[in-house]
């Protein structure tokens, strides 16, 4: 069975979004983040939640920014409401 560590630093290397950032950007404290991946302490259900979270968000603004990038490279004008359709953020859990 996977930690939630696990399963977080696969989605963050899936994703290429970094997982500090992720924790930063859930308004879980750095210090958190640091005494996880040092091993100091485990991680709770509901941070694991909070950062997973914040990985699949951030991860649907990265992709949204890609696709926009390359419509604009294009020629096309991006349709902000067909954009924000296509990527929103999908969350697993409840």
């Amino acid at each position: 069975m996977k930690s939630y560590l696990q399963l977080l630093e696969e989605k963050s290397a899936e994703s290429g979004i970094p997982l500090l950032q992720a924790f930063k950007s859930a308004g879980v404290p750095t210090s958190t983040f640091y005494r996880t991946i040092n091993g100091k302490t485990e991680l709770r259900h509901e941070t694991a939640k909070k950062a997973m979270k914040a990985l699949e968000k951030l991860h649907a603004l990265q992709q949204a920014r890609e696709y926009t990038e390359r419509l604009r490279s294009n020629g096309e004008r991006p349709r902000i409401g067909t954009v924000r359709a296509k990527f929103k953020p999908r969350s697993t859990g409840a």
